[in-house]
């Protein structure tokens, strides 16, 4: 765990201080020990100097010691040596590994050792020298706590930006999700659209120096379905969203099938629409995903079909309910089916799988079509 910048910068202070300090002491004291001024000054830069070394506490320890016991050996008395061993302790238990540690401490011990018991057995008092051993242990054991707390900080930080991550990429898995859903409501809304206003301005396209009433009447299908078509457009961001009421009316749902049907109807497409059972409410998404199945199913009739009929079947079950779309499209104006999907059918077996449905698509006879949906009930 790297300190702060104050906290680095205060470290450095106190580590300098220590040093000018033992230098003073040198060079302005009169009691310098056996080694000399120049002895003194060198082990007064082994002892302050090492502790800015923070990323090797082991060696730093070492020669922070080994430089005190030097210290003790000439004489020189530095007052300083004290605080510098206490630091280097402490650097020992904050940021060394178990073994260095263990390592470290045997080092300080044996060097303790080698210097208080002569002490004590020259009659130095006890209570002068022991106090200053639970001293070193218990900043070894406050650095090995101050260790074990910051690795509980860095996990938490790490735990925090794994859970901002995954926050992140849920995020942007559900504005791809979306993203897709919109597209899919785009696409069937725009392609129902333009599929009928190609229909009827072709069929303009024939008429109007023959029969210029059946010319106007295509183009007002065209103007009614362009402007129904503007309207839902403005309306999707309502139609998208997933708390908007069931009975919502922006929002298309089965029980706008007839409105559809007139709308392929009048694009020259003959329509049945067949319902059994007892209709029901449904969930406002699923109630929409079976209005775009059937728009997009009778959409890619009109386009690939050529001349022909389909029949639109809602079938309320007591544990589903079912929409088909069949129509009996000429074998000329259908390519066969190879299997290969489209965006249309994409899309179409995306809403169903959204709500645990089912989705068959497949040639009906010689080049009829059928698609049918089944969305799985939850009783209530």
């Amino acid at each position: 765990m790297e300190w702060p910048g104050w906290g680095r910068a205060a470290y450095v202070a106190v580590v300098a201080s220590l040093f000018v300090g033992a230098q003073v002491e040198v060079w302005a004291g009169t009691d310098v020990g056996s080694g000399g001024r120049w002895v003194g000054a060198l082990l007064a830069c082994g002892i302050t100097l090492p502790l800015l070394l923070r990323r090797a506490p082991l060696t730093v320890l070492v020669v922070v010691f080994g430089c005190a016991a030097l210290d003790h050996e000439f004489g020189s008395g530095l007052g300083w040596t004290w605080f510098a061993t206490v630091l280097a302790v402490y650097g020992l238990g904050r940021r060394a590994g178990t073994r260095a540690a263990v390592t470290g401490m045997a080092i300080v011990g044996a060097l303790v050792l080698a210097i208080d018991v002569p002490r004590l057995q020259d009659g130095a008092p006890a209570e002068e020298i022991l106090p200053a051993w639970f001293f070193l242990a218990g900043t070894f054991g406050f650095g090995r706590w101050m260790r074990g707390r910051g690795r509980e900080s860095e996990a938490l930080r790490e735990r925090a930006a794994a859970l901002e991550r995954d926050r992140r990429r849920a995020t942007r898995e559900a504005v791809a999700e979306e993203q897709a859903r919109i597209a899919r409501e785009l696409h069937d809304l725009v392609a129902h659209a333009l599929a009928v206003i190609v229909v009827q301005a072709q069929a303009a396209g024939r008429v109007v120096g023959t029969d210029p009433a059946q010319a106007r009447q295509a183009l007002t299908a065209i103007e009614a379905v362009g402007r129904e078509g503007l309207v839902e457009l403005r309306r999707l961001l309502d139609v998208l969203d997933p708390v908007a009421p069931a009975g919502d009316a922006s929002r298309p749902g089965l029980a706008q099938l007839e409105e559809l049907a007139n709308r392929v109807r009048g694009a020259g497409l003959p329509v049945d629409v067949v319902v059994t059972g007892s209709p029901r409410n449904l969930p406002p998404g699923l109630d929409l995903s079976a209005y775009r199945i059937v728009q997009e199913a009778l959409t890619n009739t009109l386009k690939h079909a050529g001349p022909a009929s389909s029949t639109v079947t809602v079938r309320y079950l007591p544990e589903a309910v079912e929409v088909e779309v069949t129509d009996d499209g000429t074998a000329t104006g259908r390519a066969p089916y190879d299997g290969r999907v489209g965006r249309g059918l994409i899309g179409m077996r995306e809403r169903t799988a959204l709500y645990g449905g089912t989705l068959v698509a497949e040639h009906e006879g010689a080049s009829g079509f059928r698609v049918r949906a089944t969305f799985p009930l939850v009783a209530t």
